[in-house]
């Protein structure tokens, strides 16, 4: 299914009022620098303990090696930044400190519910197919949000988007939908 640019003004339109605060589309690929990137991680023995990411490397390389049906990815973020700077708890030593991330309800719920609400208005809406993914599965999420537009990938090996910082929950959704793709973003790291 073809999509022109008001199938993607509806699709992040819903996708924001879902409570997402970045959007953005891409290929259902990933570059060879990407996969090679994986292989050496791999490689180098860098997972350590985590076997799942040896196990299922094929499907992490590209998104139609895990869903063959699979054309376009939308790339979700949410904001999970802290409203008062976190670092100030670290003053108080009566007081254990808990990474943001782990403050709140589990994030994979949350995300979860939200991609499948935009699932189940996309399919009737445009009659696609679909599969919705947080990272439980193996998806290359970032890679996909760097080349979706939604940031870069710093050095601390986390997304990292000009607007929010590192303080991202990332979703994809993939579809049988062949969409026009964001510029992906540009790393901004340096040297």
């Amino acid at each position: 299914m073809a999509a022109d640019e008001s199938v993607r003004t509806r699709l992040e339109a819903k996708a924001r009022a879902l409570g997402f605060d970045q959007f953005g589309i891409t290929t259902a690929t990933t570059s060879e620098k990407v996969i090679e990137g994986f292989r050496q991680f791999i490689k180098l023995e860098r997972h350590a303990s985590m076997e799942w990411l040896s196990d299922r490397m094929h499907q992490r390389e590209q998104p139609q090696n895990l869903w063959p049906e699979a054309r376009s990815v939308i790339m979700l973020a949410v904001n999970y930044g802290p409203k008062d700077d976190p670092r100030l708890i670290l003053d108080e030593k009566s007081m254990g400190n808990i990474s943001v991330y782990a403050r709140g309800k589990d994030y994979h719920d949350i995300i979860k519910k939200r991609l499948k609400a935009l699932a189940r208005w996309m399919v009737p809406e445009f009659g696609c197919d679909l599969k919705v993914f947080v990272d439980t599965a193996p998806v290359p999420e970032k890679p996909l949000a760097v080349a979706a537009g939604l940031g870069w990938q710093g050095k601390h090996t986390n997304m990292v988007s000009t607007e929010y910082g590192s303080w991202l929950f990332l979703g994809a959704i993939y579809t049988d939908m062949v969409l026009e793709a964001d510029a992906p973003h540009r790393d901004q790291c340096g040297s």
